[in-house]
């Protein structure tokens, strides 16, 4: 994702409170391929995913789904997260360790090496108190799902009541929020009304060095009331483009378990980028 002519920095305030209600499992999981470095990746996304089951917090399918070890679909761990933020948050992890990568097949002539990692880290879960209004929903709309790197994107959100809207990037493993930031604070949606973001700049997807193609997820969060991710305002404008600093996924969910069910909604989209 690249936003032009824009800047954001921020820093994420730990909200204690959301730390008392909950509880530490295990998560354990297994990858297979050829990348190391994207296998040790996807086996700690498992492994989180797995805490929020041992945790009894079952998620259904989503966009992005990969195969456990047990050949049984699992979802990506971001996919995931905007259905399963209204039963439990992983806010805070320890002891995460990756194992080194194992090789299990690939012994014919021609046929490429595949090895296996196993990820285990210890995961505090919060459940979330009270319950969500049903009353209260957001929706994102875009013009298609694909787009050439050349193109810009603009997200359509309609929330049901009057909101302050949050926008999450998501593009592997880099979390950034594009949306309130140092230079676009204003961040209130009427109910009902199409609020339109970027609004006077414009927001570009990007391939990753020598693929062709990618993918980047948006998470929309609505609240009743404002609530900052932020609250230090730092960056830099470089060669005309907005860079904004990265936020982790245990950061984020530690700011959203600060607010209450019903005074959140969420939606989210999946992009693709070609070149």
């Amino acid at each position: 994702m690249t936003v032009r002519a824009f800047l954001l920095t921020f820093l994420f305030v730990l909200t204690a409170a959301a730390q008392e209600k909950g509880s530490w499992v295990t998560g354990k999981a297994t990858a297979y391929g050829t990348d190391i470095a994207k296998m040790q990746a996807d086996a700690v996304k498992r492994a989180r995913a797995d805490a929020l089951n041992q945790a009894g917090i079952v998620v259904s399918a989503s966009s992005f789904r990969v195969q456990s070890e047990s050949n049984t679909a699992m979802n990506d761990y971001y996919s995931q997260f905007t259905e399963a933020t209204s039963r439990g948050i992983i806010t805070q992890e320890r002891n995460i360790a990756v194992s080194d990568p194992v090789r299990v097949t690939g012994s014919s002539k021609g046929t490429d090496k595949v090895f296996q990692v196993t990820a285990e880290l210890e995961a505090y879960v919060v459940i979330p108190e009270g319950t969500t209004d049903p009353a209260y929903t957001v929706t994102v709309k875009t013009s298609r799902t694909s787009y050439r790197e050349s193109e810009p994107v603009l997200l359509e959100i309609t929330a049901s009541k009057d909101s302050y809207i949050t926008i999450v990037n998501v593009k592997n493993d880099s979390i950034q929020v594009p949306l309130p930031n140092v230079l676009l604070k204003e961040n209130a949606a009427k109910a009902k009304k199409s609020f339109l973001f970027p609004n006077g700049f414009e927001l570009y997807l990007t391939v990753d060095e020598g693929e062709k193609s990618g993918t980047e997820e948006f998470i929309i969060i609505a609240t009743r009331e404002p609530v900052p991710v932020m609250q230090r305002e730092n960056g830099a404008i470089i060669g005309g483009e907005l860079v904004l600093p990265k936020l982790t996924m245990t950061e984020l969910s530690q700011w959203l378990a600060s607010i209450p069910l019903h005074q959140r909604c969420i939606a989210h989209t999946v992009l693709t980028v070609v070149k």
